[in-house]
């Protein structure tokens, strides 16, 4: 037993520091203990181990049966605990992170339908509202820009209108604001051949922060042009607006002069407008409506935005009533009706990434029509109600054409309707879309 001790003590204090040694001490061991059971030496080596006051009791366990692995058992017990903490904390963190979501989803939820009945009563009153009156002459100053803020509401209007006074020859400006706050008020500005109106409502953080206190500003600027201009000279008439909800109201005398209108972040709605020549482009919004009488030409262009038009052309005889529309991410759907016999009707219609549908009535006597529709992964549908006369040409790539005439399947069709005396011409193509068109 002593033996046993002195070996602990020198193997603690580095006597064997070689492999040679162990055999040696293994065999002395053996010996002096002889016929000792392994149980009984087991029992009596841990006791001799524990009760050497030579060395302290957890070093003298880790030195004779923990084996020595360095930092690596004390690099995997933090990694273990980190495990852990991640384990028990994420949850806890994803919790905490979701219900602040949802606390401010609600607030900013119930936020915006206060602010949307209260905004609504405000327009529905918006007509008791005294309005600001501006006036410019329209020959100097060709183009209005009217803007409001980027706060969402659909409560703000431009309205275009025409006077019924036949001696006013400037443009008159009505501008309505109702509001709860007491401060609220428009900003306008004159640059070169530029009238600028706007209406600040803050920004988006603002109005958030605000939430439904007395924020809501709901806004109505009515354009009434003139029934005729001062001068021969009909120059154009360039309204441009963002943020507004554009109305065209009615009129009682067709427009003398062309008017432009280019829209952002706003629908357009026409009201049986008497237009002799006019453009319209809107950038993420929808157009539509009639034109109850169209002289000269008509122009509509959108992207984002569906277009949905009536048209009725009134040309008088000897000019060429021309419409154009064109379509970027949208659909158009067009009802025309040339009423007249003129000369040479001029339709170009175009669509990407949207379907076509037109419905066109052609007076009787059209024989030298100009008929070109084309859409790029859209269907193409026709109806000219045997009005046409002429030449037609139907191609598709990666779809069906159906005339009702011979092989409905036929991916490029083309031929004669009417007289043969006729010069109207159809040309529809149509890319990864079906083409249906009914001559009668």
């Amino acid at each position: 037993m002593v033996l046993l001790e002195n070996y602990a003590s020198n193997l603690s204090k580095g006597a064997f520091n070689s492999a040679s040694n162990l055999p040696r001490a293994h065999h002395c061991l053996k010996k002096k203990m002889g016929s000792t059971s392994p149980k009984n030496m087991k029992s009596s080596t841990k006791q001799s181990l524990y009760t050497d006051g030579n060395f302290p009791y957890n070093q003298q366990e880790t030195n004779q049966i923990t084996p020595n692995y360095g930092n690596r058992v004390v690099k995997n017990e933090g990694r273990r605990d980190r495990n852990r903490c991640l384990f028990c904390c994420t949850p806890k963190v994803l919790m905490i992170i979701s219900i602040i979501y949802l606390v401010v989803g609600i607030i900013h939820a119930v936020s915006q339908l206060l602010m949307f009945f209260g905004c609504r009563d405000l327009y529905v009153n918006m007509d008791s509202v005294t309005p600001s009156t501006l006036s410019y002459d329209q020959t100097i100053i060709p183009t209005l820009n009217v803007e409001t803020s980027k706060y969402f509401n659909r409560y703000d209007e431009l309205w275009i209108s025409q006077t019924n006074d036949t001696s006013v020859t400037n443009t008159t400006i009505q501008i309505r604001i109702a509001t709860r706050n007491t401060d609220s008020q428009y900003v306008s500005t004159i640059a070169p051949f530029t009238y600028n109106i706007n209406i600040p409502k803050g920004d988006a953080i603002d109005r958030f922060l605000a939430l439904w206190t007395t924020k809501c500003i709901v806004s109505r600027v009515e354009v009434i042009l003139p029934q005729q201009v001062a001068t021969t000279t009909l120059s154009p008439v360039n309204i441009n607006s963002k943020r507004f909800d554009v109305k065209f109201k009615q009129n009682s005398v067709q427009y003398p002069y062309p008017i432009n209108l280019k829209t952002t972040s706003s629908d357009i709605y026409i009201e049986n407008i008497l237009f002799t020549k006019t453009t319209i482009q809107a950038t993420s919004g929808d157009i539509k409506g009639s034109i109850s009488s169209l002289r000269d030409e008509i122009n509509i262009g959108s992207t984002s935005g569906d277009i949905n038009v009536k048209v009725n052309a009134t040309t008088i005889l000897g000019l060429s009533p021309k419409v154009g529309l064109k379509s970027t991410s949208g659909d158009i759907d067009l009802e025309l009706n040339v009423s007249n016999p003129v000369v040479k009707p001029i339709v170009d219609v175009s669509a990407t990434s949207g379907d076509i549908n037109t419905d066109i009535k052609l007076a009787d006597g059209i024989t030298d029509s100009q008929i070109t529709i084309k859409a790029t992964s859209g269907d193409i549908d026709l109806k000219l109600h045997n009005t046409f006369e002429g030449q037609y040409q139907i191609t598709t790539t990666s779809g069906d054409v159906n005339i009702g005439i011979g092989n409905d399947k036929n991916h490029n069709r083309q031929g004669r309707i009417g007289s043969i005396n006729s010069q109207g011409f159809l040309n529809i193509g149509a890319t990864s879309g079906d083409v249906n068109v009914e001559f009668s």
